[in-house]
């Protein structure tokens, strides 16, 4: 018997998303996309004394979207993003940059969906996706020597 992709919070979530919206003059900004599914969304942090202070997403779409079009990333895509925001607001960058999947996953009780639905996992974890790089991406500006960056490229190769 599978697994039903719809569980309560995702159901909750998808319709009642936490901390979307975009933030003024974010440390970081990163956007991206399922081609799969047409899901794409732009994460937004502040970091302040090396914490999350604030984390905002929203789907990023292109000029003459109407509203209804802005808002057409999948019930999953948008519960995992939603979900995904509320573990790592306040959280130091250490906590987001080791969150593995399987734990974002199991917060949504979808686990299954790594063995069961090679689609769908992409849909849940697209947030993420774009949380790693852009964290990343802000980590590695912020890095004086190239050894150093050298073993973030190395860890970040290994993500997914």
């Amino acid at each position: 018997m599978s697994e039903s992709l719809y569980t309560e919070i995702i159901i909750d979530e998808g319709k009642n998303p936490q901390n979307h919206g975009t933030i003024e003059n974010p440390d970081i900004s990163h956007h991206d996309s399922n081609p799969t599914c047409g899901d794409q969304i732009t994460l937004q942090m502040s970091i302040k004394d090396e914490l999350i202070a604030d984390v905002k997403w929203h789907r990023h779409t292109e000029e003459g979207k109407t509203a209804e079009d802005r808002n057409k990333n999948c019930t999953i895509c948008m519960a995992c993003t939603s979900v995904l925001t509320q573990m790592i607001k306040g959280k130091d960058l250490d906590y987001a940059r080791n969150l593995k999947k399987e734990e974002l996953l199991s917060e949504l009780g979808l686990e299954y969906l790594l063995k069961q639905s090679p689609i769908r996992i992409k849909c849940a974890l697209l947030s993420l996706k774009v949380l790693k790089f852009g964290l990343y991406s802000y980590l590695a500006k912020k890095l004086k020597d190239s050894s150093s960056l050298d073993n973030l490229k190395e860890e970040a190769a290994h993500l997914y």
